[in-house]
C-alpha cells in the first residue's frame, strides 16, 4: 500500500538510505560513500509544503519510497522557468524489487504532484551519475 509517509517512518526510510549508499559506494565509489541520510532533512521534508514522501507499505513494513520535491524554478539555467518536480529518490529494499512496489510508487506520484499543482518533472537518479561517469572514463 503506498500512503504519505509520517514522522514515524523515519527509522525505516533512514534504513532504506543506508542500503542504497552501500550499493551506491560499490557502484561509484569515487564518488559516493557508505552512510546515512540526514534525519533533519527528512524531517524536513516529510513536514514542509515543497516536498514530501511517500512510502510503499508491505505487510506492515516500508520496503520502499519515492522522494519528490517541488521547485518554482529548476536548479539549472538552460531549463526554462515553471513549476517542477525533482524525483529525487526512488529506492525499494534489495528483498523486495521486482516485484512491482517501485512501480505503484511512481505510479502514485502523480496524486501528489496534481495536489502540489505541477507542471513539470525531473528524474534525478544514481544511474545518470553512473552513465556521467561511463562517459567521462571513456574520453
Amino acid at each position: 500500500m503506498v500512503r504519505k509517509a509520517t514522522h514515524n517512518d523515519i527509522s525505516a526510510i533512514s534504513e532504506l538510505y543506508r542500503e542504497q549508499f552501500r550499493e551506491m559506494a560499490k557502484l561509484i565509489p569515487d564518488f559516493i560513500k557508505e552512510g546515512d541520510q540526514s534525519v533533519g532533512f527528512l524531517e524536513k521534508t516529510i513536514s514542509d509544503d515543497v516536498s514530501d514522501i511517500l512510502v510503499y507499505e508491505n505487510d506492515g513494513i516500508v520496503v520502499g519510497f519515492i522522494l519528490l520535491q517541488a521547485k518554482e524554478r529548476p536548479d539549472f539555467d538552460f531549463m526554462l522557468p515553471g513549476k517542477y518536480c525533482y524525483i529525487m529518490d526512488v529506492i525499494v529494499t534489495k528483498a523486495h524489487r521486482n516485484k512491482g512496489f517501485g512501480t505503484a510508487l511512481m505510479i502514485n506520484r502523480w496524486r501528489l504532484l496534481n495536489h502540489l499543482s505541477l507542471i513539470r518533472l525531473l528524474f534525478l537518479t544514481p544511474f545518470i551519475l553512473t552513465e556521467v561517469k561511463t562517459r567521462m572514463h571513456a574520453l
